[in-house]
């Protein structure tokens, strides 16, 4: 029987705590600062299809960055030191990234620069960490391979089919942030900083793009948009007509999504944890949105058709005083109150299976009812205990406040339809 279970290379001698406790440092900010990145870039890109993949990157990499935060406490890294920039080189390059200007240009400095580097760096540690005292480390980062490699193989396949329409002007601006986002890796040593460093200042654009959250939902051209939920729509006064309705709301998720990434982009002065429940949050929504694209889709209906409600998003940046606000009507006005039953969670999940008989719904509203749990608590942490200091009267009367703003809100919004073609052209071009 072999000993160790097998493990090799169980004589070598590997990296210190220390060293260990640094790159993981090292690694776990760029999970953090990217997450960040990809929360505000999933409002202010108008491509559809990217808002729900990034939605699902901002999950994964915060995800990451506490997976890191945990090992790292464990090798000796206080939370207080984990919280630090590690290195003011990494700052600038993901503030650098931040302010990538068009949907080319950040998907070939996420997929073709950073996180390349990230599984590179991951390789490396792998290849220097003794197999035997650093298993934890090891299994941890073994795991995180193959979602970060999923990214990667997703992000440089939309380059490819971004690259195919570019024009020769786009392609050239695309090199030229890559070149420079690669330069400013090497000056900071790799993002393990074990590599040579170099010295000399890389060549700026000369019109920087510098990044800001739009105050209107951004949608491509395949869409109508309406800023008051289902406006000039109707349904039949029966279960075929909830049903049709249902699916509605599902999908209109996405506006939820993009409220949910504006308050992880903006809250500055919250605690990490409030961050990582709020980025599991707002993958949820995006999945939650995806629930009602796959169920139209099956039945046949092409959802660019649809006007795409955003109101939920412009509500929030523009009607409410602060992100607590925001998170107030969203947590306790909203989803706490659909844990009553009947109506609730429940009852639409009984509804789907019991009433429409659909499979696919039926299993969507399943989920959905207990994700919906899950952010309830997040409201009763973050909301009712942490800004309320547990006062449930107090935190009920903060959200009856945020249901009178959106209905002012809802009622200037009646027939407020609009391409936002200005908008997005700002958030469409080079830089």
């Amino acid at each position: 029987m072999h000993p160790f279970m097998g493990i090799e290379q169980w004589d070598k001698i590997g990296m210190s705590v220390a060293e260990s406790a640094n790159r993981l440092h090292r690694l776990a900010y760029i999970d953090r600062q990217l997450a960040r990145i990809e929360a505000g870039h999933l409002i202010a890109r108008p491509e559809y299809e990217l808002k729900g993949a990034l939605a699902r990157m901002v999950w994964q990499d915060a995800s990451f960055n506490e997976q890191c935060r945990n090992r790292c406490r464990q090798l000796r890294l206080s939370t207080a030191a984990f919280d630090k920039c590690p290195d003011i080189a990494l700052e600038r390059l993901t503030n650098q990234v931040l302010d990538s200007a068009s949907t080319l240009t950040l998907l070939v400095a996420l997929y073709e620069v950073v996180k390349p580097a990230q599984l590179e760096a991951i390789d490396d540690y792998m290849q220097r960490a003794q197999p035997i005292v650093d298993e934890p480390t090891i299994m941890m980062l073994r795991h995180q391979q193959l979602d970060r490699q999923m990214q990667i193989d997703w992000g440089q396949s939309t380059v490819t089919e971004l690259l195919q329409s570019a024009s020769e002007e786009e392609r050239r601006d695309a090199e030229k942030w890559k070149s420079l986002l690669e330069n400013l890796l090497q000056r900071a040593g790799g993002i393990s900083g074990t590599e040579p460093r170099t010295e000399h200042e890389p060549l700026m654009p000369e019109a920087a793009f510098s990044f800001e959250l739009p105050n209107v939902s951004i949608r491509d051209s395949r869409f109508k948009t309406n800023r008051r939920k289902f406006d000039g729509m109707t349904f039949e006064d029966n279960d075929a007509g909830r049903f049709e309705a249902m699916m509605l709301h599902r999908f209109y998720e996405m506006t939820a999504t993009e409220a949910l990434a504006y308050i992880y982009f903006s809250a500055d002065s919250k605690p990490w944890a409030f961050h990582y429940d709020v980025a599991r949050h707002l993958w949820d929504e995006a999945r939650h949105s995806w629930f009602g694209e796959a169920a139209l889709r099956a039945k046949g209906r092409n959802v660019y058709d649809i006007p795409n409600w955003i109101g939920f998003y412009e509500m929030c940046v523009n009607e409410f005083d602060s992100i607590d606000e925001a998170y107030t009507h969203l947590t306790i006005a909203i989803e706490k109150a659909a844990m009553k039953y009947p109506p609730g969670k429940r009852e639409e999940w009984e509804f789907c299976r019991d009433k429409v008989q659909d499979p696919l719904m039926t299993t969507f509203q399943d989920f959905d009812w207990a994700d919906e749990v899950v952010h309830a608590g997040f409201g009763q942490k973050w909301i009712i205990h942490d800004v309320h200091q547990g006062d449930q009267d107090q935190a009920q009367l903060a959200a009856a406040v945020t249901q009178e703003k959106r209905t002012r809100f809802m009622e200037r919004a009646v027939g407020q339809a609009t391409s936002h073609k200005q908008v997005t052209d700002r958030f469409a071009g080079g830089y």
